[in-house]
C-alpha cells in the first residue's frame, strides 16, 4: 500500500545578510526602489499589515530576502500587496518582483519570469482536528480534501489523487485554513513549510500536519513576463541564496 511520507522538519528561515555591491540604473518600476509584492500572510515568510496595496512592517524570511537583493542592486525596497490569483496572469504587473511561494512549473513561465529557486517545497496534509490522521494515500482518498485555487496542490489533488470527494477550493490561503479549522474541509493540500508554521503559530486550531506528498518543488521569485530585471535578480537570488545555505550549515 502507498504511504503519505513521514513529515520533515520544516527548513530553517534564516536571515539573509544584505550585499554591499551597487548596481547603477536598474531598470525597475520606479528609479531607485524595489517594488516588492507580497500575498496573503504566511507565517516564517511574509507577514504584514495590509492597508490597500500597502504592506507595512513586513517581517519573515522572503522578506529579509527581497532587503538582501535590493541592497545589492543599490535600492530601496517598498513592499506592497497583490493577490495570489493574480500572479500569473499575463500583462503588465504592477512590481518588480513578488515572493509569494511560487512554485516554478513550465506553465507559469509561459506568462512571467521566474528567479532562481530560494527554497524546496514538497505538498503537505494539514488535517482538522476532527479528523483521524490518515495513515495512506488510500485513506486521505476519502477525505473531504480542499487547496487554495490556482495551486499545485490543487493540481496533485486532481491529477493524481483522485479523491471519492470533489476538492473544495479556496481564493485565499487564509479562506482554506479557516474551512480546516472548522471542519469544512478534513484535510488541506498545501505546501508543508506554509501547513507546517501555520500550524506553528496557531497549533490548537488545527489536527497535525499528517504527512507530506514528494513533489520536489522549488519556489522562486515571480517577475513580469521578458522584464530586464529578470537576469539581473536571478543571479541576486542565486547569491543570497548561497549565502543562506553557507549559514545554514
Amino acid at each position: 500500500m502507498k504511504r503519505l511520507l513521514p513529515l520533515l522538519a520544516a527548513a530553517a528561515l534564516i536571515a539573509v545578510p544584505a550585499a554591499s555591491a551597487r548596481h547603477a540604473a536598474v531598470p525597475t518600476l520606479q528609479a531607485g526602489k524595489l517594488i516588492v509584492a507580497f500575498g496573503d500572510a504566511a507565517p516564517g515568510f511574509a507577514s504584514g499589515t495590509v492597508r490597500g496595496s500597502t504592506v507595512t512592517n513586513p517581517r519573515g524570511y522572503e522578506v529579509d530576502l527581497a532587503t538582501a537583493i535590493a541592497s545589492k542592486l543599490g535600492l530601496t525596497p517598498v513592499w506592497v500587496y497583490t493577490s495570489w490569483n493574480s500572479l500569473f496572469a499575463p500583462g503588465t504587473k504592477k512590481f518588480d518582483i513578488s515572493f509569494q511561494e511560487a512554485t516554478i512549473t513550465s506553465q507559469r513561465k509561459k506568462t512571467v519570469d521566474f528567479t532562481t529557486s530560494y527554497l524546496n517545497a514538497n505538498q503537505g496534509v494539514l488535517i482538522s482536528k476532527q479528523t483521524a490522521p490518515p495513515k495512506s494515500i488510500a485513506d486521505l482518498k476519502k477525505l473531504q480534501t480542499c487547496a487554495q485555487t490556482n495551486t499545485t496542490g490543487l493540481g496533485w489533488i486532481t491529477t493524481q489523487l483522485h479523491p471519492d470527494k470533489q476538492p473544495l477550493t479556496y481564493p485565499t490561503t487564509t479562506a482554506a485554513y479557516e474551512a480546516v479549522e472548522i471542519n469544512r474541509c478534513q484535510a488541506l493540500i498545501l505546501d508543508v513549510p506554509l501547513v507546517a508554521l501555520q500550524k506553528k503559530q496557531t497549533p490548537t486550531k488545527f489536527g497535525p500536519v499528517a504527512g507530506q506528498i514528494a513533489t520536489h518543488e522549488q519556489y522562486g521569485g515571480v517577475l513580469q513576463k521578458g522584464s530586464k530585471l529578470t537576469a539581473t535578480i536571478a543571479d541576486s537570488v542565486e547569491l543570497a541564496r548561497m549565502v543562506l545555505a553557507q549559514i545554514s550549515r
